[in-house]
């Protein structure tokens, strides 16, 4: 039952109720009829219950005067949705750019200053617009539109990771328009999803319509580094009965694979067998969900001393070659002290999606793997690193490729080269879908650590140090089957269930999928330099979010 309807268009009830008891034109089929209930809020003031109720009255009227197809609720609530609050998404998602919510080693975030800004900011807004705030000790923000027993979560997440080794274009905490894009971090992931969820639960709200359940729109604070935020969560506050987060892909993700951590540690060597050149440190990478898009090495010629500058020569036309057989690998070497430095560039990216960005780290150790080392610690390492993994992102060296059919081939990325403890270390993420197992993983890391040491007189321990197990959920559900119909509805595209590298929080929840932000995990900006979201892309989302609400919630769908 619909609240609110002027008295003077009470006769046009029933034009949109049969609106939505039949199959209606699309929206754009009733353009002039939702463009002139646009206009009607031009330089309105009034609430938002009050803006729906002239939108719409505007909107019928127009119709019933042209005696054109009337809208339907979904296209009325999704045009209202960006009439009334477009401009507002878009500053707010630059204000929330400037809250630098990124993890501290060594601390935790909860009470951390800026997360701390961001959640009154957060709590200041919700209430602003009418809804019930509840802080779960900083660990997650709860923003509820009351309803029915059931709920319907909308699951995001309010950290965002460092840039840290990243090169921008433009500042990273301003989300400044440059041309229609929105340049910071955290505008795909995950800043502009709360936005854009926000405030198509306002517009839900504002219109009045009778909900068949409570919506809560949860923000995590621990999503890019602990996960103990929502068990923390879950042990507080009841199960949603269904669960849709905002952090992957559309159309509608509903399967992930298993984040895990592989260590490569190289041992001490007592006589390192000879080469023409000693590796003196290695290191590069920002975070093990970043592909590393910078990585150095400091090589000094070995055994018979050489003329610096022949050996800034050789080394650089060695590395130049390389490069040209491997594009688009970037190596420049340099003179640093009484070292020659091998600097890697590539590009950023998630590194659940090898094809979003370029490993700088895999292009370093495949290259230096290609040299005479010396066979000590740090050159068995870039030596065993390059051969058993290098450019490669399927784990096919490593004896580990696998896909499955329905989440698709296992990925690895080289994570950070770096000294633990005086002991070289090479880190690798890896994301594994079904059909594999820890065990078998480490039985074929261990065959190949064993081969490299009969050749190399040299051992480089490697270890699976986490596999998650993977998410799956079952695509013929009546959560998958509205969401895919709520993204035909606004695309005009069919859509398909999905399955992604990237392990998102919704695993954590009975039945959780995602639903976008992204159009394609292989576009995927979050993590990445220069990650931005378009003024389209933020407001497809919320109009992908109230239509899906509508969908879910709705009392007489």
């Amino acid at each position: 039952m619909r609240k609110g309807i002027p008295l003077l268009l009470s006769l046009l009830v029933f034009g949109a109720a049969r609106s939505e008891a039949a199959a209606q034109a699309s929206c754009e089929d009733s353009n002039a009829h939702l463009n002139a209930g646009a206009d009607a809020l031009a330089g309105f003031q009034g609430t938002g219950p009050e803006a729906f109720k002239r939108y719409r009255g505007a909107a019928l009227l127009a119709a019933r005067e042209t005696g054109g197809p009337v809208p339907s609720p979904s296209c009325l609530l999704r045009r209202y949705t960006l009439v009334r609050y477009g401009e507002s998404m878009v500053r707010d998602l630059q204000e929330m750019i400037g809250f630098r919510t990124f993890a501290t080693e060594g601390k935790e975030n909860w009470g951390a200053p800026e997360f701390v800004r961001q959640r009154e900011w957060l709590e200041k807004k919700a209430r602003a617009l009418g809804f019930d705030f509840k802080g779960y000790d900083g660990r997650v923000e709860e923003i509820t539109l009351p309803g029915p027993a059931p709920i319907l979560a909308l699951l995001t997440h309010g950290d965002v990771q460092d840039v840290a080794g990243q090169q921008w274009s433009s500042p990273p905490w301003e989300a400044r328009l440059v041309g229609d894009k929105m340049v910071g971090r955290g505008t795909e992931d995950d800043k502009g999803p709360i936005v854009a969820s926000l405030y198509a639960m306002a517009a839900l709200r504002d219109s009045g319509w009778t909900r068949n359940s409570t919506v809560r729109l949860l923000i995590a604070n621990g999503e890019e580094s602990s996960w103990a935020e929502i068990p923390y969560y879950l042990e507080r506050a009841p199960m949603p009965d269904h669960t849709l987060g905002i952090d992957a892909a559309y159309p509608v993700t509903h399967a992930q694979k298993g984040y895990g951590v592989i260590t490569f540690r190289a041992a001490p060597v007592a006589e390192p067998r000879a080469g023409a050149w000693r590796v003196v440190k290695m290191s590069g990478g920002s975070g093990l969900s970043i592909i590393a898009e910078r990585g150095e090495a400091l090589l000094a010629p070995a055994g018979e001393a050489k003329d610096p500058t022949a050996a800034l020569a050789d080394l650089s036309r060695l590395a130049a070659e390389w490069a040209a057989a491997h594009p688009p690998a970037k190596l420049t070497v340099s003179r640093e002290g009484e070292s020659l430095k091998v600097l890697a560039e590539g590009r950023g990216g998630h590194s659940s999606v090898p094809a979003s960005g370029h490993n700088a780290l895999g292009d370093l150790t495949a290259f230096l793997s290609t040299l005479d080392l010396r066979m000590d610690a740090w050159g068995a390492l870039a030596a065993f690193t390059g051969i058993a993994l290098g450019t490669e992102t399927d784990g096919r060296s490593l004896g580990i490729a696998h896909r499955d059919a329905a989440m698709g081939d296992l990925t690895v990325s080289l994570g950070f080269l770096q000294e633990e403890g005086g002991v070289p270390v090479a880190k690798i993420n890896i994301r594994a879908p079904k059909g594999i197992t820890r065990e078998e993983i480490e039985k074929k890391l261990a065959e190949r650590a064993a081969a490299f040491e009969g050749r190399a007189g040299a051992a480089v321990a490697a270890k699976v140090d986490s596999l998650g197990s993977s998410h799956y959920v079952a695509p013929e559900g009546e959560l998958v089957a509205n969401l895919l119909a709520a993204w035909e509805e606004v695309t005009g595209q069919p859509g398909r269930p999905i399955a992604i590298g990237g392990g998102t929080q919704a695993r954590l929840f009975k039945g959780g999928v995602d639903f976008g932000p992204a159009l394609s995990m292989e576009d995927y900006r979050g993590h990445g330099t220069d990650e931005y979201l378009t003024v389209d892309e933020l407001h497809r989302i919320a109009e992908l979010t109230v239509a899906a609400l509508w969908r879910l919630v709705g009392a007489s769908k």
